[in-house]
Formats: C-alpha cells, sequence, structure tokens
C-alpha cells in the first residue's frame, strides 16, 4: 500500500504547484483548473447566501482570494504529508529515535512547508533528507507566488475602480457628459479623456485576462464600478459615432480606437464570465440634448444606427447586470 501513498501524495503536490504557477505566471493561461473552481463555487455559495446583498459582495473578492491561498496551502501540505507516510519509518523523532505518527507527520511537514527550522523531528539520512529540503523549497514558491499574486489583484482592483471614477466624475450618463463637453464648437476637449480611456480598458482587458479573479471584486458604488464606467462611456461614443452630422467637430480616429478597446474588453469577459442580456439597454436620448445646439442627425437614422450594435449593447448590459448594478439612468 505504501506506493499508493507516493503516487497519491506526489500527484497531490504537483498539481497544487501546476495550479500555482498557471494561475499567478501564465498571463494567457487564466486561473488555472482548481482556482478556477475554488473561485466559482465561493461565488456561488456566497451568491445564494446572500442573495446578491451589495454590501457583502464587496467581500467576495477578498474571500475568494484568502480560500485560493488556503486551498494552494491545503493540497501541498496534504500531497507531502502523503508523501511522507509512503515510509513510516521516512520521519523520526529527535528525542526517542523512533517513528513518528500520522499527526506528527502533518505537523512536521507543516513546519517544513512555513521553513519554521523547529527540531522536534528529523528526517532519515539520505533520500528523506532531500524531500525534506525540496518541501521547504515548494513553501518557499508558494509564499513567493502568493504574495506577489496578492499585490498584482490587489493593484488591479486599484486601478479598475480608479478607471471607473475617471468616467462617472465626468457625469453619470453619456448626456450629461456631452453636455459638458461640448464648447460650442466641437467635442475636443474629450480627445485627452478619450486617450487615457482606451489605454486603460485595454490594460483591464489583459488584467481581466491575467487575473480571472478581478471579476469577483465588486464595487458597493455605481461610481466606482467598471461596468458602469464602460456603459457610460460606450453610450457616450455611440452619440459621437453615430449621432452628430459634424465628423469634424470630434477626433474620429480616438472614438474608433476606444469603441474597438471595449469591444475586446467585452469579448473577453463574454467569453469567460458575462452572459448577454436577452434585451438592450435604455438608449441615449438625443432628443433630450436638443437645447445643447449641437448638431445631431435624426432620431430615425441615431435608431437605425443603435440597430446594428444591438448584441454589444447587451453584453454592456450583461456585464452591469453581473456587477450587481442597474444600468446608469439618463437624466431627464
Amino acid at each position: 500500500m505504501s506506493y499508493l501513498y507516493y503516487i497519491f501524495g506526489f500527484g497531490i503536490t504537483f498539481f497544487a504547484i501546476m495550479d500555482l504557477i498557471w494561475t499567478t505566471l501564465w498571463i494567457d493561461g487564466g486561473a488555472g483548473p482548481l482556482s478556477k473552481r475554488v473561485a466559482r463555487y465561493t461565488w456561488k455559495s456566497i451568491e445564494k447566501m446572500t442573495r446578491k446583498n451589495n454590501n457583502i459582495l464587496t467581500l467576495v473578492g477578498p474571500i475568494i482570494l484568502v480560500v485560493t491561498l488556503f486551498s494552494w496551502i491545503f493540497f501541498m501540505w496534504f500531497g507531502i504529508t502523503l508523501f511522507y507516510s509512503g515510509d513510516p519509518s521516512s520521519i523520526i523523532d529527535t528525542q526517542t529515535g523512533g517513528p513518528i505518527i500520522w499527526y506528527e507527520r502533518v505537523y512536521f511537514t507543516g513546519y517544513t512547508i512555513f521553513t519554521l527550522g523547529i527540531g522536534d523531528y528529523s528526517p532519515q539520512p539520505g533520500f528523506w533528507q532531500v524531500a525534506t529540503a525540496v518541501s521547504s523549497g515548494i513553501g518557499i514558491l508558494f509564499l513567493t507566488l502568493g504574495a506577489s499574486y496578492v499585490i498584482n489583484v490587489v493593484g488591479a482592483v486599484v486601478q479598475k475602480r480608479s478607471f471607473a471614477r475617471s468616467i462617472t466624475g465626468l457625469g453619470m450618463s453619456s448626456e450629461e457628459i456631452l453636455r459638458f463637453a461640448w464648447n460650442g464648437k466641437d467635442f475636443h476637449q474629450l480627445d485627452l479623456v478619450l486617450m487615457e480611456a482606451s489605454s486603460e480598458i485595454s490594460t483591464l482587458t489583459q488584467q481581466h485576462q491575467a487575473y480571472p479573479l478581478l471579476h469577483y471584486y465588486h464595487s458597493e458604488t455605481p461610481e466606482e464600478a467598471s461596468a458602469i464606467g464602460i456603459a457610460i462611456l460606450d453610450d457616450l461614443l455611440s452619440l459621437l459615432h453615430f449621432g452628430l452630422t459634424d465628423k469634424e467637430s470630434v477626433n474620429v480616429v480616438l472614438v474608433q480606437e476606444t469603441r474597438s478597446s471595449i469591444e475586446t474588453y467585452l469579448d473577453s469577459l463574454t467569453s469567460v464570465f458575462v452572459h448577454p442580456a436577452e434585451v438592450e439597454p435604455d438608449r441615449p436620448a438625443i432628443n433630450k440634448l436638443g437645447d445643447t445646439g449641437i448638431p445631431f442627425v435624426t432620431e430615425e437614422d441615431f435608431s437605425r444606427d443603435l440597430d446594428t450594435v444591438i448584441e454589444r449593447r447587451q453584453k454592456l448590459l450583461g456585464a452591469v447586470i453581473s456587477d450587481n448594478h442597474e444600468w446608469p439612468k439618463h437624466k431627464e
């Protein structure tokens, strides 16, 4: 039976290390099989218990992050303990010189992984000394990659909320931002905003692909929700792209670039996390901007052009719903 301990111990340990490296270092790989399932089942459990209470959902991201870290260390700890159990005399008590029992192996494995250096027990000379050194190396690998992963995820969450603030700070609806940006001649005041937004959305897309855990970080306020910020921005871009008769009043290259960045972002989300909504969200209302003097196309032409991006807008609404927020309301 001892060989089964070796096989299962090695297999479980290898699986945990593979998942750790996959999740923390493989940018294109997203989350590993273990991390992905831990995140999904933790999210579903909390969602059922809380019924999507926004205050509690803000804790989901940190909870999943902690559970993921504990999952890695648990499987490593369990796997290495099983491996030691393949030989009952692999570890000896330094005081009695005899073999140790199962819970003492758990204790020995734990302080070896965390490199505590306690001398209560000692590995047998030869192979088991090497195995113990490898166990310590695995512990150092976990601590290093785990700490790096936490720092990267938290940093990405801060960037995600900072981006949302940069958009919602201009207004909580596309009409409000459009009124603010119109100087009586053009919208070139938005050039810098669109340039930065396009870059930040591209970064956000890469971060979501590298750290899928980001999707489970929810913001309690819509002002800090990236899904809301992108929804408002996309409505603004629709007004600029489809609604204006004078294309020289806006930087069409920046508008197109930002729309493309949003499209890539939505594709990355809907391929894994977000399901498009069954209905289209409220459309930007150019009839409410008639007093601004902005040269708009007719409502019929604008509506016809928006018909070509219904699927895109359903993805946007799906992202907003997934983030447990409502579609930003247009001000009267």
